[in-house]
């Protein structure tokens, strides 16, 4: 597993991440997961166009994360 640094969707840095999705599962995102077990969207370094005209994804302000972008990623089974 690769530990590093990387930038989610919303400009936050989260240190020793490590990718839970292939980077080419996604044609513009990939999956990481934190120590603490949380899951985040990163964009890649060239995301295609979500259009087919010149629109392409960019990052969203650090001030529109949902309510529980913090909560710790659960996969027990209830």
């Amino acid at each position: 597993m690769y530990v590093m640094t990387y930038t989610d969707i919303y400009g936050f840095k989260h240190e020793n991440a490590t990718i839970v999705s292939k980077k080419d599962e996604f044609r513009r995102v990939f999956i990481i997961e934190d120590e603490k077990h949380r899951r985040f969207e990163c964009l890649k370094e060239h995301p295609e166009s979500t259009h087919k005209g010149s629109a392409h994804w960019k990052l969203s302000s650090k001030d529109t994360p949902p309510d529980n972008y913090w909560d710790v990623f659960e996969t027990s089974d209830k």
